[in-house]
Formats: C-alpha cells, structure tokens, sequence
C-alpha cells in the first residue's frame, strides 16, 4: 500500500501529466492554425486537421481517465507513443504537400522543420514529474528520425553536401548536421531526465516533510510544529529558558463515575470527542497543547514565544470552553445522554519551557511553580463549587478592556494544597 507521501507524489504526477496533455492540445491547435496559412496544397491542411484532431480527441480521452486517477503510468507512456507518432507522421505530409516521391526527392524529409516541434514537446513531457518520459521520448526520436534517414537515403535522387550554405539553399542534405541534431535531441533527453528525476526527489522531500508536519499537529499545536519546523539542532537538545506564561488546566468532573456507567469504548469516544472540541478552541486563541492528562489537559499560552495577550487568550479559551461545553451538553442530551461538566484552573507566573527527557524522548513542555498552582486551582474547583477558577496574577495580566467585561468573584486569599503561602483566588462566571 502507497504511502502518504507516494499517494501526494502520484498527485504531483497526475497533474504534471496533465499539463503537459493540455500543451500538446494546444500545439496541435496552433498547428492547425498556422497551416492555414503556410500549407502548400489542400491535401497538406486536410491531413494535418485530421491528424492533429484525432490526437486532441485521444489526448481529451487520456485526460478523463487521469481524472479518475486510473492507468496513470499507462496514460504517460501512451502520450508518449502519441507524441512520437505525430513526429514522425508530419514530416510525411509535409513531403507529399509538395509533390511527394513522384516530384521531390525523399532528401526534403530531413529537411523539415520538425526538429522545433520535437525540442517542444521533449521539454513540455519533463513537466510530468516523471523522468522515464523524457527519456522515452528522446530514444523513440532517435529511432524515429533514424529510420526516416535510412528511408530517405535509399532514394537514388538523394544528395549530401558537407556545405551549410548549400544544405540550407540547396537540394542537398547535410546528413552530419542532421545526425548531430538527433545526437542534441538525445543528450537533451537525458539531461531532461536527470533534472525531472531530481526535481521528483525534491518533490517528494518537500511532500514527506509536509506530511510530517501534518502528522505533528496530530500530537502538537501549531505553535510547537510551527517551531520544530525552522528550528535548529539546538532546539532538540534537553534544557530550557525561562519565561512567563498561562498556564491552564482543564478536568471533567466525575469522570471516574461516568467511565464506569459508559464501559471502554463509550468512554474513549467520549473523551475523543471532547478533547477534539475543547482542542479546537485552544488552537484559535493561540494557545498550545501540552499534554493529554487522562480526561484532562495542559495548555499553556505564550510557548514556544510569548505575547503581551497570553492571560487574555487563556480567559477567553476558557470561558469558550465553558459555551462550547454547554452547547455540546444540549447536543447529547437530545440523543438521551446525560450532560457532563467540566472545571478550569489558569494562574499566570514563570516558567521553564523546553525540552525534558534525553535526546533520544524529548517532551517540549513547561515545568514550575506556576505549573503546579494552575493544576492545584483546577482541583479547588471542587471543593468549592466553581467551573472556572483563576488566580490573580493572571487577572492583573489580562487586558483591562477585557478584564471589564468579565463577571468576577472574589473567593478570598486561599490555601493551595502543597504550598505555603495563600493565593488570592477568584471565580468567573460564564454565561451560557
């Protein structure tokens, strides 16, 4: 089974293909129309509509089937033989156009001007993406107008000359030239090849890191993968810095109870969906995912770079916590399933953040006072009886035109288990 990576590649494929399917229906319209007007015979403009339409009409049908993602290496390879056939079928026409075997001798048909339209249509094929088409192309040209040589020299009419001047004004040929330029059209081929091959492996580089990326998001919040992907060896490496954040923590209350009601896979696809809400709504006020703590949550604001709004944001993506949880309530409570509530705890204060582990297991996290505070306000939710609880550090921090519209209750100067000193701590409520 293709990877990710393969299947985005194959895209990147398809769509090259596809382009290049659409440059040679063009070429054959502009064919087409500059015929009008340089055609020597009516023959010479029948054949060469005829032709080129019937090519557009199986290009348009190779088209549909690259739409549907079918047959894709098939289609390349058959657009190919196309390309090869139109070069080789319009030096023909060109010939009998202006008398054919019977008039002119098969010198003139390597010295058509046939060598413009190959150059064109080497280069438009390296668009796929995929090098076997150019280089298919430039060996099947070489094969091609190789036999139109051999065919052409065994007219006795056939004349050579070493003299550019006569070659180009005269009935003569200059065989060397035209062997030279099949020579250009092969190297040009394989120099196509080369670069296609190593713009492919650029391509598919650039789609794996994207897909890796995309991965992180699955495990970090776009702040952290965002860093990761222009950070340096140094921010690998176990340490950190100090600075000041948010930090909150979220907890469903009861939990143990309602896991014990749901059984365990009732249970892991509720807390999917609730961590998938309460996720949504930390991205959008630039917060970030610390860890996933059984049916509760670290986020912080301010890592992995801090803003003068990390204590607004984190009072605004609580209390949408909040809205969100009671619209979600209504949502299950009109299938038959019983409401659930939640509690919050943000304090504000220094922190180390960086990695902690060995270079081997890495965690970017945040470590602290101010970490352990957060976690002991969530928990006082309980005993008292409150939904959101912050401390007020965090509410001197928080933008006073904010700050105004907040509906705040005091709770007094209150003991946090495992510390010495009292906190002042306070309640908002959020309406709902």
């Amino acid at each position: 089974m293709a990877t990710k990576s393969e299947q985005i590649l194959r895209e990147k494929e398809i769509q090259g293909i596809k382009f290049s399917l659409y440059g040679k229906m063009v070429i054959l319209s502009l064919l087409i129309i500059v015929t009008f007007f340089v055609a020597q015979t009516l023959y010479e403009i029948f054949a060469i509509t005829i032709v080129s339409i019937s090519l557009n009409i199986v290009l348009y049908i190779l088209s549909k089937f690259l739409k549907k993602g079918k047959y894709v290496s098939f289609v390349g390879i058959f657009c190919v033989v196309i390309d090869l056939v139109m070069i080789t079928i319009l030096p023909f026409i060109w010939y009998n156009a202006v008398g054919g075997e019977t008039q002119v001798p098969r010198t003139y048909l390597i010295k058509t001007y046939v060598h413009f339209i190959i150059a064109g249509t080497l280069i438009i094929n390296a668009f796929s993406i995929q090098p076997l088409y150019p280089m298919l192309y430039a060996l099947g040209v070489v094969v091609s107008q190789a036999a139109i040589l051999v065919y052409a020299q065994q007219d006795p009419r056939f004349v050579t000359t070493e003299n550019f001047k006569e070659a180009v004004l005269g009935p003569a040929a200059h065989v060397n030239n035209y062997i030279m330029s099949m020579g250009i059209i092969g190297v040009l081929g394989f120099f196509l090849a080369y670069l296609t091959y190593r713009v492919r492996r650029t391509v598919l580089a650039a789609v794996t890191n994207e897909v890796k990326m995309t991965q992180l998001t699955r495990y970090f919040s776009p702040n952290v993968v965002e860093k990761l992907d222009h950070a340096g060896e140094d921010f690998f490496k176990p340490g950190g810095k100090e600075s000041t954040v948010a930090v909150l923590f979220c907890d469903i209350a009861n939990f143990t109870q309602i896991s014990e009601t749901l059984g365990p896979e009732k249970t892991m696809s509720l807390l999917s969906e609730y961590h998938s809400i309460m996720l949504d709504i930390v991205f959008q006020n630039q917060g970030t995912l610390d860890k996933f703590i059984g049916d509760g949550m670290m986020v912080t604001f301010g890592t992995p770079t801090t803003s003068k709004e990390d204590a607004t944001n984190s009072v605004k993506a609580g209390i949408a916590m909040l809205q969100a949880l009671a619209e979600w309530n209504k949502n299950r409570e009109s299938k038959g399933e019983k409401p659930i509530s939640m509690r919050i705890g943000i304090h504000y204060g220094p922190v180390i953040v960086g990695n902690v582990g060995v270079e081997k297991r890495l965690e970017y996290t945040v470590i602290g006072d101010t970490v352990n505070a957060a976690s002991r306000l969530e928990a006082l939710g309980k005993e008292l009886k409150r939904n959101f609880l912050i401390s007020k550090e965090l509410l001197e921090n928080v933008s006073l035109e904010y700050k105004q519209n907040l509906k705040i209750k005091t709770m007094g100067p209150l003991s946090l288990r495992g510390k010495t000193k009292t906190t002042e701590i306070l309640s908002i409520e959020v309406p709902v």
